[in-house]
């Protein structure tokens, strides 16, 4: 797993294609879905708002059945809502958690809320794949993917 910094080296397209739709025009972040797995191996999906700052994926998870699935195992896939045209993006890999009060700070100054607590604890997405998609006619989409040790072509 990498930092979103690594998907914006290999592939930039597909990285500013996806921050553009986990933001809002302005460049806030805004809301997308967050997958993962329970306990019970059954998937989840619950939006939350992700960002990017500093060359990494972020985001804070309340105190949930989310947030103990992504402790156990830290298995996650995010997709953005659609943009135009039904554009989208997804992306997924392992999220760790992290407790470093700097790193909180500087990604809860970028969140479009101001009510963090003890109760969000923030997390690091890191990627190993990433998926593009756009759509050349209602019925045909064009996929541009990237995924950790596989060369593109």
């Amino acid at each position: 797993m990498v930092p979103w910094s690594q998907l914006v080296i290999a592939e930039p397209e597909i990285a500013a294609a996806g921050r553009r739709l986990l933001e809002d025009p302005a460049g806030i972040p805004t809301v997308a879905f967050l997958a993962s797995v329970g306990a019970d191996a059954r998937p989840r999906i619950h939006p939350f708002i992700p960002a990017v700052v500093g060359g990494r994926l972020w985001a804070f998870v309340i105190r949930s059945p989310k947030q103990r699935d992504l402790d156990r195992d830290g298995w996650y896939a995010i997709h953005s809502v659609l943009g135009p045209s039904d554009e989208s993006f997804s992306v997924s890999g392992h999220a760790v958690r992290v407790d470093d009060p700097h790193e909180r700070d500087v990604v809860g100054d970028r969140m479009p809320f101001d009510d963090i607590d003890d109760a969000h604890v923030l997390y690091e997405f890191r990627v190993d794949r990433a998926l593009w998609t756009t759509w050349t006619t209602p019925t045909t989409p064009v996929h541009r993917h990237w995924c950790l040790g596989i060369a593109q072509e």
